[in-house]
């Protein structure tokens, strides 16, 4: 009894934590917009995706990774929204639609990612999803050289190696990966569904 105790309070302050980093993710995003290096790196949907992919993949379960990078991505919404109000914006409720629908997206990537940890080929398809996403994100960086696209590569090459548990499953996530990117990229799915949410 103690120990189940233990774990709901465990999911309770992670749930708040994905929270309140998701609202200083949205702070500072709309304080540092346009000051320069910072500023890309802070706004770019490439951190946000790898902050809740983490977040799912920790979570305790995939209910629970789903929950919580929702609540992150939520948080990002109201403290983008509440800073963007609080100089002067004017802020409808249309305003908050595309946002919410990324956030309920992200509750779905988010209990995909936590699905990574399985063995076998499920597990390496469930890890090509947001590693996919970055490289997406990031692809061009060759001939942009952008710094906020070059840190997308780089956490898509952290989660790699996080979310692929050994060599076969590395080997197993590849072609789901390159499959993922093509799709993203020549489909320009992830600017259609990602793009401008902000």
């Amino acid at each position: 009894m103690a120990r189940g105790n233990s774990r709901n309070k465990y999911d309770i302050v992670f749930a708040l934590f994905s929270l309140v980093l998701g609202m200083l993710m949205g702070w500072l995003a709309y304080d540092l917009s346009g000051s320069g290096i910072i500023g890309a790196i802070v706004t770019n949907a490439g951190v946000w995706i790898f902050t809740a992919a983490l977040l799912a993949y920790y979570s305790q379960s995939g209910l629970g990774a789903a929950l919580n990078t929702f609540l992150y991505f939520a948080g990002v919404v109201l403290a983008y929204y509440t800073h963007f109000a609080l100089t002067g914006g004017a802020i409808g409720v249309g305003t908050f639609i595309r946002p919410l629908i990324f956030a309920a997206i992200g509750a779905l990537l988010g209990f995909i990612t936590w699905h990574a940890g399985a063995k076998e080929w499920l597990g390496a398809v469930c890890a090509a999803v947001p590693i996919s996403l970055l490289i997406a994100e990031g692809y061009p960086i060759y001939y942009s050289r952008s710094v906020s696209l070059a840190l997308d590569i780089v956490c898509a090459i952290i989660l790699y190696i996080l979310l692929c548990n050994g060599k076969v499953q590395r080997l197993m996530a590849l072609p789901f990966i390159i499959i993922f990117v093509i799709a993203l990229v020549y489909f320009d799915a992830f600017t259609r569904i990602f793009g401008g949410w902000i």
